[in-house]
């Protein structure tokens, strides 16, 4: 028997000759094609649409979300499963390490990554600079955590990897975490900056932000909450990375 739909009208998959799911069953999301044209095609006034909403829910966003966010492909290689399990347990060691690292001193700045993040976060002020002074200041900052939330999108939709778009969360939670140490510096400023000289006496992007704001006299709170947020994506990050180990080890292993 021919499948019903040689691309799935739920998530896009394109069926390959070599896959095994039933006909009438998408490999990749597992949306029941029957089941879907009865609720596309079925009267308001049946019955069955009106009490049934499993006919109807494999449509929703949420369901698409789902097929999304947690796509497993239909043949996964065991090698890059224990590789992907060996980069989550660095990945859960060296962010754990980074989240407790203290906010007032800064301790992240003498981080390896602090260092790399440096130069995204001069590249955002170039690149917000023509939106104005405010976001030309918050820029450097934004582009910081927001390049990875970028290319993880990319990684999601495009390479449908979610555990790649994981990572790229854990690199925005880093870049969030290292983010609130400057922050917090802004209400009392003791660290010394790229241009040599302390908040005191020269540049300092938060003085003026959160000035504009009329947050600079909480600044030392926002720097925590905003490090709290970071620990919150960092272990969102843990959690779908291994949600992905975990559904591609079984895959894996045809359970």
């Amino acid at each position: 028997m021919p499948a019903l739909y040689k691309k799935c009208p739920k998530c896009g998959h394109e069926r390959a000759p070599d896959e095994t799911a039933p006909d009438d069953t998408c490999p990749a999301c597992g949306l029941i094609f029957a089941k879907y044209l009865k609720s596309k095609f079925a009267s308001p006034d049946d019955p069955r649409v009106q009490s049934g909403p499993t006919l109807v829910d494999e449509t929703t966003l949420p369901a698409r979300a789902k097929a999304l966010l947690f796509h497993v492909p239909d043949e996964v290689n065991p090698l890059h499963v224990y590789a992907r399990a060996a980069l989550l347990a660095a990945l859960v060691a060296y962010g754990g390490k980074l989240a407790a690292m203290d906010i007032p001193s800064w301790e992240m700045a003498s981080s390896l990554i602090h260092a790399t993040m440096v130069p995204f976060h001069e590249f955002g002020h170039i690149l917000f600079r023509p939106f104005g002074e405010f976001l030309m200041l918050l820029g450097g900052s934004l582009f910081q955590a927001g390049l990875p939330l970028v290319l993880g999108g990319i990684f999601l939709v495009k390479n449908r990897d979610p555990f790649a778009a994981a990572v790229m969360l854990w690199w925005s939670a880093v870049a969030v975490m290292d983010t609130a140490p400057y922050i917090y510096d802004a209400q009392q400023p003791q660290h010394v900056l790229l241009t040599g000289r302390t908040g005191d006496t020269g540049a300092h992007d938060f003085i003026d932000v959160l000035g504009d704001l009329g947050l600079l006299d909480r600044a030392q709170a926002v720097g925590r909450a905003t490090h709290a947020f970071g620990v919150v994506m960092l272990l969102a990050s843990f959690a779908w990375a291994g949600a992905m180990v975990w559904m591609q080890h079984q895959r894996r292993s045809g359970r």
